[in-house]
């Protein structure tokens, strides 16, 4: 392999390699095809009976680190929409007139995650810094978490609280006890001082306790409403408690169901004690809540695969309409298949029909099952090399006769359509994305071989073809492969190198060694006089040649 082949390679290689590298680790692009768990759609049906004019609240999902929301729409029923801040979450208002009935739908996506899974607690004393603003809003004791009531600092002096210095251990205390200490009661109070005095009550209960324990300890904490999300099932409204510690937020379920991890399928509404709904003129109000289970579309999907970095935006396939995609999906992968036929033709060295006949066929495969596939290709065959048997004694000419198979082609495909369509087997279709005009190309080439060098090597050619669509035919197949070209084009560069590679080799090819295996034996020696000397060749030459091989 000469230098300059084994340089181009490499430059290509490299480069591709390069780029490539640099969009997963650099711009992180996904590497394998991705339909992001965890997307929900949530529809928040509310209806109002007012008296007048008025406004309704209503809480709101807001962004942060475990969940994102998107596409919101709301049908607002003649009233006006406006959506505001409160703390860390949001509040919609619906104002106007209240008078009657009106019913208000807010639907949305949200996609949860389960960020910092476990996340760790410190077990070395230290005291972090606590913002001013958290301090003030989180710490302070309210009517709903009474910190500062006696009960309260006499349940930390019996618990014998670990010191202000080690807050994660003063955690786990105050978590434990609630656990263990205060029975979960469906129907119990939903106070915190009553759920201590009679240590037992509601989910509510727990929860606002929880948050009173923890003020009291010095620890900033919150209350947090939510929707436990079940595929085909109404949402569940859960409460759990979330304090500050090692600077950010930790999640904490009051009855045990988890400790750091908040789990993917709870969405947070609101942060505080406040209700979900609440309204000014309002005589009655009724929410309800739907979620769904659901899956990205492809453009949504393409949306995460453009970077952030514009030169590679601009030049990303995912900005181009969805039929261009379509295409150019399957057209990236004819390089992987070009690969294949190289390494099976060069380096294996099985014969074919034609060069890139196997890989078309490979392609045209990937529409249907594999085995039905090849049955329906081996009948049209069949049928085409019958014809083209019967067409010898017309003697007809080239073009003519092509034409003629052509004909008898595409009506073996309409046939196979037909008895599909019979049978109510919908892959019998796939027969019409079949290279028509190669599949006629390959029943001349078949007939020919056969008339001039035998059927057993005609048939040895089309096993080879076959073998080689049978080989190609995963990739062609694989949405993994699909994604990793049309993502990363730059990885024809990577195939262009290792086709160069290839192409520069010269050695022995696999078949070789199996023809010449004889040759290469160590164990014994070949006479002269068993070779078969060619017609009109003399015995010295020949002993010539094959010393030279030797050497």
């Amino acid at each position: 392999m000469s230098p300059a082949v084994v340089w181009t390679g490499i430059i290509h290689v490299a480069v591709g390699l390069a780029l490539f590298s640099y969009k997963v680790l650099g711009l992180e692009l996904a590497l394998v095809p991705t339909n992001p768990e965890g997307v929900w759609q949530v529809e928040l049906a509310l209806s109002v009976r007012g008296t007048g004019a008025g406004a309704l609240k209503a809480a709101l999902p807001s962004n942060e680190a475990s969940q994102i929301v998107f596409d919101e729409t709301a049908s607002s029923d003649g009233l006006s929409l406006s959506i505001e801040n409160e703390g860390p979450g949001r509040i919609g208002v619906w104002s106007g007139d209240l008078k009657g009935i009106h019913r208000i739908v807010y639907s949305f996506r949200a996609r949860l995650t389960e960020r910092d899974a476990e996340r760790p607690l410190p077990h070395a004393p230290f005291e972090p810094d606590v913002p001013a603003t958290v301090t003030r809003r989180y710490q302070e004791p309210t009517t709903v978490f009474p910190a500062a009531a006696r009960p309260v600092r006499e349940l930390l002096e019996e618990l014998d609280v670990p010191p202000p210095d080690d807050p994660s251990g003063r955690l786990r205390t105050l978590v434990a006890f609630i656990e263990h200490r205060v029975a979960t009661v469906s129907d119990g109070p939903a106070d915190a001082l009553l759920c201590l005095a009679e240590r037992e009550g509601s989910p509510q209960g727990k929860s606002r306790l929880l948050v009173t324990l923890l003020r009291a300890a010095d620890l900033p904490a919150r209350l947090v409403v939510g929707l436990q999300l079940e595929e085909a099932k109404t949402p569940d409204l859960v409460r759990w408690v979330e304090v500050w510690i090692d600077g950010g937020w930790f999640p904490v379920s009051p009855v045990g169901d988890f400790f750091g991890a908040r789990p993917r399928d709870l969405l947070a509404l609101r942060y505080g004690p406040g209700d979900l709904v609440d309204g000014i003129n309002a005589a009655a109000t009724d929410l309800r809540y739907s979620a769904l289970k659901e899956r990205l579309g492809p453009q949504e999907l393409a949306n995460m695969m453009i970077p952030d970095n514009t030169l590679f935006a601009s030049l990303s396939l995912y900005r181009l309409p969805l039929p261009a995609q379509r295409a150019l999906r399957v057209l990236l992968l004819l390089p992987l298949g070009a690969l294949a036929i190289a390494l099976f033709r060069n380096f294996v060295g099985l014969g074919t029909f034609g060069t890139f006949l196997p890989i078309l066929l490979g392609l045209a495969l990937r529409e249907t099952q594999l085995v039905l596939g090849l049955a329906m290709l081996a009948v049209v065959v069949l049928l085409g090399v019958v014809t083209r048997r019967f067409l010898e004694g017309l003697r007809l000419l080239l073009v003519p006769r092509l034409s003629f198979l052509l004909c008898v082609v595409i009506l073996c495909v309409v046939g196979l359509a037909l008895i599909g369509d019979g049978f109510g087997t919908r892959d019998f279709f796939a027969g019409v994305v079949f290279p028509i005009v190669v599949l006629t190309m390959l029943v001349e080439r078949f007939s020919l071989v056969m008339a001039e060098e035998g059927f057993q090597e005609a048939f040895r050619r089309w096993v080879n073809t076959l073998a080689v669509a049978v080989a190609s035919y995963p990739l062609f197949k694989s949405t993994t492969a699909e994604h990793l070209m049309f993502g990363f084009p730059e990885l024809v560069l990577v195939v262009m190198g290792l086709l160069v590679f290839i192409g520069g080799y010269s050695g022995f090819r696999l078949t070789d060694l199996v023809r010449f295996r004889l040759l290469g034996s160590s164990s014994e020696t070949i006479p002269l006089t068993s070779l078969e000397y060619p017609a009109g060749s003399s015995r010295r030459a020949l002993d010539g040649e094959v010393s030279g091989s030797g050497s």
